[in-house]
């Protein structure tokens, strides 16, 4: 007898199914079925009245019913104070970029905290070439940055979450965004303000090879390392620039403008990434705890 056969029984038990309760743990009918029949044999009795239509508990049943379910309940209790007792030893360490993980990291980390208390997470906000290094070095457990800077590098798991088009980042009612569409001719003469190439190595690289497509070459006025810098320039007249739709998000000013690019073919992809062989017991646990934030919320992860 072990925890799953109970799990199972109790499952039947609940559904009056077979079929039903093999959904609920993702495996076969047939598998669950066997499972029962061997709960039985060591019991020495018959737990269901089976027939072509129902499944009901026979009396004995319903008494190993009532003990099973305290049994299992006592179990999965003092598993979970054992977890809490090890997780109070465990700490996690997530390298990230700003912008990009504004608007879903701090609650992806709170679900987090929720499940696991006592495990001590750090947060290290870089920019992409110093996450490049740190990955380099196994400086954090968990990264999140740019997809392509982190193709270089060996022994890293890694899922896009995110994939992002650029759009055209200007003053409200600039002068380019008047007509329904962008006017590249124009767009030649105006002053750019870029992130530092050497801070953000993909984006330039595709940011440039964007403006290619539309025949001109950005007249580049200013580089600054933050996001919230090139943003603060835009509004205050320095420049316009070319960053991805989502840094609308980063910071909600209702004195910019943001207008997708014609040329949608070129994007840039956010990573989640870990180290293959990790020690770390809370990755795991970090990494279930996204999956669920993911299939909760959709909407922003496409």
């Amino acid at each position: 007898m072990n925890l799953l056969q109970l799990d199972y029984f109790i499952s039947v038990a609940k559904h009056k199914n077979f079929t039903a309760a093999a959904k609920e743990y993702y495996i076969s009918q047939p598998c669950i079925s066997h499972q029962i029949k061997s709960l039985e044999r060591e019991l020495g009795v018959n737990l269901f009245t089976r027939s072509t239509r129902t499944v009901e508990l026979t009396d004995e049943g319903e008494i190993f019913l009532q003990d099973a379910i305290r049994a299992v309940d006592l179990l999965k209790h003092s598993c979970y104070k054992l977890q809490q007792r090890n997780e109070s030893v465990m700490k996690l360490k997530i390298g990230h970029l700003a912008a990009p993980t504004r608007n879903f990291l701090p609650s992806v980390v709170q679900e987090f905290k929720k499940l696991h208390p006592n495990i001590k997470i750090n947060l290290y906000r870089q920019d992409a070439a110093q996450l490049y290094q740190s990955a380099a070095n196994h400086a954090y457990d968990i990264y999140f940055t740019m997809f392509h800077d982190l193709m270089p590098l060996n022994g890293l798991s890694s899922k896009i979450i995110q994939t992002d088009h650029y759009c055209l980042v200007t003053p409200k009612n600039h002068p380019a965004t008047k007509h329904l569409a962008l006017n590249y001719e124009e767009l030649a003469k105006e002053p750019f303000v870029f992130m530092d190439p050497a801070r953000a190595v993909t984006m330039h690289q595709q940011v440039l090879e964007l403006c290619k497509h539309m025949n001109f070459t950005p007249r580049i006025v200013s580089t600054y390392p933050l996001y919230e810098d090139i943003l603060f320039a835009i509004e205050s007249g320095i420049g316009i620039s070319i960053l991805p739709y989502h840094s609308k998000e980063y910071m909600n000013n209702e004195n910019l403008t943001y207008t997708l690019l014609d040329f949608t073919n070129i994007s840039i992809a956010l990573a989640l990434a870990w180290h293959k062989n990790t020690d770390n017991p809370a990755v795991a646990l970090f990494l279930d705890t996204f999956k669920e934030y993911m299939q909760k919320h959709p909407n922003i992860f496409i």
